[in-house]
């Protein structure tokens, strides 16, 4: 399919989301909640923003200077921001993949492999949390009863066991990436994108999976201060929620910045908890614009940077 014909689609189903979202909570009402909300928990959230960024970048840096030691902060950030703003175009910001186009003398393969081992980790830590937080929201306890209760106990336990396993040994997958390179005519190119996983081991493992547990966690103070804002919620309530939340934004990758699900899923989930669609569509689209907008409108000051032309062509060789 046509590129930009694709584009176009993925950017209706962000409009016909949020569409159906307006439809369902009027901007009236929406405007309503916006000024009887607590400032201070919203000013909490927004003072977080700054700490979100800064553990991605720290985790993003770290990987980076395996490959690239002289890498510094500011090529890691431009690189980070850079590729939010080409992330906040694509459905499930596919766009962020293109993060080694902004780092100076880095061969954007070898990046690429290293942001497939940071979003392993993130998405790992969104399916350990956000899968299990699903399974105990009120709707699904109502259905799930007895031993199938404790059929699903188990079996989300056993993944994330096999999670867990995978992010502090690389060994297996680090074994399978090196017999693709053997059994492919064009191993090289897998040998460019595993460079990063030859300096990946148990050690800088536990080191990745500390920062994205750190980064999780801050996500979710922010969703629990927003939430909070509109609607009287305890921490470990809101996390349920947020987790939830963020777990099937990313299984249902289907719209520009993920626009529209994260609202409509948002509404749903913190509707389960007595939380009005207001209060739930204010929160979600408020953590939209600090951290995803707000950065990647940050990010278009790095476009200066983005290697075009000969020079980029060849950093692919």
């Amino acid at each position: 399919m046509n590129r930009i014909v694709f584009f176009w689609i993925k950017t209706a189903i962000a409009v016909i989301l949020l569409g159906l979202m307006l439809y369902i909570v009027r901007p009236a009402s929406i405007w309503s909640a916006l000024r009887s909300a607590r400032y201070e928990t919203v000013a909490i959230a927004l003072a977080l923003m700054p700490l979100n960024i800064l553990l991605q970048e720290i985790k993003w840096r770290y990987l980076v200077k395996l490959v690239y030691p002289k890498a510094g902060f500011s090529d890691t950030l431009g690189s980070l921001l850079g590729g939010m703003t080409f992330g906040i175009v694509t459905p499930g910001r596919l766009g962020e993949y293109g993060r080694g186009l902004f780092i100076r003398h880095g061969k954007p393969l070898n990046l690429v492999g290293l942001i497939v081992i940071d979003k392993f980790y993130n998405l790992g830590c969104t399916v350990a949390f956000g899968l299990p937080a699903l399974m105990t929201l009120p709707w699904a306890t109502e259905l799930i009863s007895g031993k199938l209760f404790v059929s699903m106990i188990f079996l989300l336990g056993s993944i994330d066991l096999v999670l867990l396993y995978f992010a502090l040994d690389p060994k297996p997958v680090r074994s399978l990436i090196y017999a693709l390179q053997i059994m492919f005519p064009k191993g090289d190119r897998i040998a460019q994108l595993s460079h990063g996983l030859d300096r990946f081991s148990a050690p800088q493992a536990r080191t990745v999976l500390a920062l994205t547990l750190a980064h999780y966690l801050v996500f979710l103070a922010q969703y629990f201060a927003l939430i909070s804002s509109f609607f009287g919620v305890d921490f470990i309530t809101s996390s349920r929620g947020a987790a939830a939340v963020l777990f099937a934004k990313s299984a249902l990758p289907i719209a520009i910045a993920d626009l529209g699900v994260d609202q409509l899923v948002s509404v749903q989930f913190f509707g389960q908890f007595g939380a009005s669609s207001e209060a739930a569509f204010n929160a979600s689209i408020l953590l939209f614009a600090m951290n995803v907008l707000l950065p990647a409108l940050a990010g278009l000051f790095f476009i200066g940077r983005l290697r075009i032309g000969k020079n980029k062509a060849e950093s692919w060789n």
